[in-house]
């Protein structure tokens, strides 16, 4: 048995279960995306791009990536997988990835153990707040048989998120039967992280801007009041140090920090942040005062660099001047 998870503490703590744990290191909640990322050139691509906005080295990165597809591609077929995902777009995003490999490799005793709440723990974040024997006993009562409809599921799934065009997500959401009980609120989270057509921010970005309204606060503080407004999403705090450094730059950035903001070779959350004149403006934008911000990012398979894809609360669009 392998027991397949997306976080050293939840791996540490299920070490008393039959099986070997594997640590998924990987995320697919950010960086340059395709239907098929096990290729080379992806590898490679997926590696710099996190060097540059993370500081991993793309080496390790690489490394690591070829490690783990190696690790699957060794695992006898008849072996039994369990999956170990809570419901956010971070873990969703991670989940159908994995089933997409595990099919297409011809894995059969596929199962999982995912779930969105736990009595007496409020907020629920994850599966890393629980306890060994509270783990264990998920793994008792809630492991469940993948079927083939899930897996279904989890391939037209990947397919609509990685897509450069992001209305097959809006597409594949009208269709789904939510055979992946957590799939669908996760990628109506994922829509939210294109710019609005109203003030160029992402929804994520607008809670910032709001929080630090007139105040300097720690980046600890807006990361930590983030995450509890945006519990379906799973967020870590490299990438939004990274989605923060977006509003950073071109000739009208909104913040400024003074100090740099954590990445994986610097991770201390010391840095304390402030709107600029610019960032306090934005805040009074009226309807239609649209504004392109410089970015350099990727939202599932599109490349905001390249493509204006907008949104108005509704829908998607490709926004022309």
């Amino acid at each position: 048995m392998i027991h397949i998870v997306n976080g050293d503490v939840v791996g540490s703590k299920i070490g008393n279960l039959p099986g070997d744990v594997l640590v998924w290191r990987e995320m697919y909640d950010f960086g340059p995306l395709s239907t098929d990322i096990t290729e080379e050139t992806w590898i490679q691509r997926r590696a710099h791009f996190f060097e540059k906005k993370l500081a991993i080295p793309a080496d390790l990165f690489i490394r690591t990536c070829e490690d783990q597809n190696r690790y699957l591609d060794e695992i006898p077929k008849n072996k039994e997988i369990v999956l170990w995902f809570e419901h956010d777009r971070y873990d969703q995003t991670m989940l159908i990835y994995l089933l997409n490999v595990l099919s297409k490799n011809e894995f059969k005793n596929l199962y999982m153990v995912t779930i969105n709440e736990y009595e007496g723990i409020e907020p629920f974040y994850g599966l890393g707040q629980l306890s060994s024997r509270q783990l264990e006993e998920l793994y008792y009562l809630k492991k469940q048989l993948i079927s083939d409809e899930q897996i279904n599921e989890a391939i037209s799934g990947w397919r609509a998120y990685t897509s450069e065009d992001p209305t097959e997500i809006e597409k594949w959401m009208t269709s789904s039967e939510e055979k992946l009980p957590f799939l669908k609120k996760a990628l109506q989270s994922h829509l939210s992280y294109f710019p609005s057509i109203y003030t160029g921010l992402n929804e994520v970005e607008t809670l910032v801007v709001n929080y630090l309204d007139k105040n300097t606060c720690s980046f600890g503080d807006v990361f930590q009041s983030i995450t509890h407004q945006r519990i379906n999403d799973g967020i870590s705090d490299l990438y939004f140090a990274a989605m923060l450094k977006e509003l950073m730059n071109g000739p009208n950035p909104l913040l400024e920090c003074d100090y740099p903001l954590p990445n994986y070779l610097n991770p201390e959350p010391i840095s304390k942040l402030k709107l600029t004149p610019y960032g306090l403006a934005i805040l009074g934008k009226h309807k239609g005062r649209f504004e392109r911000l410089e970015r350099d990012c990727w939202v599932g398979g599109v490349y905001l660099k390249e493509d204006d894809w907008v949104s108005d609360g509704h829908k998607l669009f490709i926004y022309a001047d």
